[in-house]
């Protein structure tokens, strides 16, 4: 609740603000965990890459402005929204009640499942009873940890602990201080699985899709108010879905069955 306090407080005092309308921004700052592959990631060169950075790029070129990405732990994102370090939220952030009496969103953009992963020598099912004296990790901030959070609460016998980057909870979960991690999915191939270690690893239990918890639907983070500049936003989008081409960024980056394009 506290949290939720201050992120209204500076909601309200954002809006004081002078504001340019979107008529005469020349650019766009968007907001970004930069460790979040296949997401958005840092190529060897420092330069962002991924599927959210390659949707903002298209985005920026349709409305004619110039995409200027500002990297910021996840968990501070909507903060530095609201503080006006940049205009816009892209970081497949999902769309959520609890965020949406703070900020506003853009149309979906796709939808991905959630899913543990653990070793594959860990015992660990998915089920709760397989998880009790276990503990899972989760990156900060996010859906997933509300959902962590709300399931295995003390009485269930699992404990759960948020890092400030996913980074950091995969390699916890490598030298055992954490048992499982409770990923988006295909944060779960990229991040891990696909990787030389993530042979030791697996996905536990069922995916989870259409939880009242953890909604599924991954949108654009803008300010309350910001009408004008959501409604371009929403027509590039658009543009980009009828043409295929956040399709085709998608086969870059996914195998069919992780992510699906909201139409």
């Amino acid at each position: 609740m506290k949290k939720l306090t201050s992120l209204v407080f500076a909601a309200i005092f954002g809006f004081t603000s002078f504001t340019v309308s979107a008529q005469e921004m020349t650019e766009l700052r968007i907001g970004a965990e930069a460790a979040y592959a296949p997401f958005e990631y840092k190529l060897p060169s420092g330069e962002l890459a991924g599927f959210d950075i390659d949707i903002g790029n298209a985005i920026c070129e349709k409305l004619d402005m110039k995409c200027v990405w500002v990297e910021q732990a996840f968990d501070s994102l909507i903060p530095g929204l609201l503080a006006r370090k940049f205009d816009l939220v892209h970081s497949a952030m999902t769309v959520t009640e609890e965020r949406k009496k703070v900020i506003d969103f853009t149309d979906p953009l796709y939808e991905v499942s959630s899913q543990l992963v653990a070793a594959k020598d860990s015992g660990i099912d998915g089920s709760d009873e397989s998880l009790k004296g276990k503990t899972v990790g989760v990156l900060q901030g996010t859906v997933q940890e509300t959902y962590a959070r709300q399931r295995w609460d003390r009485r269930s016998g699992v404990r759960v602990t948020s890092y400030m980057e996913q980074t950091q909870t995969i390699e916890d979960l490598k030298v055992g201080r954490v048992d499982a991690i409770l990923f988006e999915s295909p944060n779960a191939v990229e991040g891990l699985l696909n990787t030389p270690d993530g042979e030791a690893y697996a996905f536990v239990g069922e995916p989870i899709l259409n939880d009242p918890i953890m909604n599924n639907e991954i949108a654009i983070g803008i300010r309350l108010g910001q009408d004008e500049l959501k409604d371009k936003i929403n027509a590039a989008i658009k543009e980009l879905k009828e043409e295929g081409v956040i399709e085709q960024f998608a086969k870059k980056y996914f195998q069919e069955s992780e992510i699906s394009i909201v139409k």
